[in-house]
Order: structure tokens, then sequence, then C-alpha cells
């Protein structure tokens, strides 16, 4: 089955799985997090064929989510994450809370994350409104603006919540 082309999309979930939406690219940026830069201990640790790790390296290179740098031994390289690469951190432990949170019974065995400093682990993310309250997905309206564009000049997105809220005057 083709999926649809999303990289013209308006929406930002959209473009972003264009870009790391597969199983492949998220374990290796799960590994990269966790300090893994060669080819080889990426293949090692994700058992994944070589042409498709190769590709999926080379889509996250172009995409500016890692750069080459050539090996302290001088006969290979190592992939770094950028900027852009490390800001994905925040995605994948909000992936790592929820799968610990449902996908596991309390007798399995799971890799938890815990701060390095401490050993506690970190607190549950959540999406927080600037006034501190938790925004649970009930409020949470999506506008549309050029991303140069003042908030202030958002048109509210025609969605079955917005319309729920024209229906009950909210």
């Amino acid at each position: 089955m083709r999926h649809r082309d999303l990289t013209n999309s308006a929406c930002p979930i959209d473009r972003s799985l264009t870009v790391v939406g597969d199983a492949w690219s998220l374990q290796i940026l799960r590994d990269a997090m966790h300090g893994v830069t060669r080819f080889n201990d990426f293949r090692a640790h994700i058992g994944v064929a070589s042409n498709i790790l190769s590709t999926r390296l080379q889509k996250l290179v172009n995409e500016g989510i890692f750069e080459i740098h050539q090996s302290e031994l001088g006969n290979s390289h190592d992939y770094v994450l950028t900027e852009k690469g490390r800001d994905l951190h925040g995605v994948l432990s909000a992936l790592r809370q929820w799968g610990q949170k449902h996908l596991f019974e309390d007798t399995e065995l799971v890799n938890r994350a815990v701060d390095a400093k401490t050993g506690l682990p970190p607190r549950p993310m959540a999406l927080m409104a600037e006034d501190g309250r938790e925004l649970t997905p009930d409020d949470i309206l999506v506008v549309q603006s050029r991303r140069c564009d003042p908030i202030e000049l958002a048109v509210v997105v025609d969605t079955p919540r917005r319309r729920d809220m024209e229906t009950t005057g909210a």
C-alpha cells in the first residue's frame, strides 16, 4: 500500500513522521541518544540489515539530524547528533514513558531511564499551559498561521473538536 506524501502537509506531526516515523529511524535515534555513533554498532544493537541502516542513516544526515564526523581512528566515520537531532530527545522520552506505562506487565523486565545524577526516574512528561495547567487533548485547539506570524494572526483549523465547541457554545 502506498502512503500519501506528507512532506508538504500543514500538520507538524505529518511532516515529522516523514522524517522519523518508521521503527528503524526511531531505534537509530534511541541508540544515538545513548552514545552509539558507529555504523556497525547501530547494526549490532538494532539487528537491522546493512542496506536498510545505510538508507535510514543517509536520510537522517540529509535531514540535518546527524552529521558525519571522521572517526578518531581515521578509518571510518561517526554519526553525531546535531542540535536538531538532540531536540528529538523529548519525543523519544515521551514514547519511552508511554511504553513503560502501557505496554509492560509488572513482572516483565523493562529498560527504564533514570537521572544519571540522582538515580531517580524523571517526572512523567506532560504538556503544560503557560499558566502551569496540564493540558489534555480536550484542552487543545489547532490553529494555523505562517510560522513567522504572531499567534494572534492564526485561524482555527476545522476539526471535530472545533465544531463541538461551536455547537455547545464552549
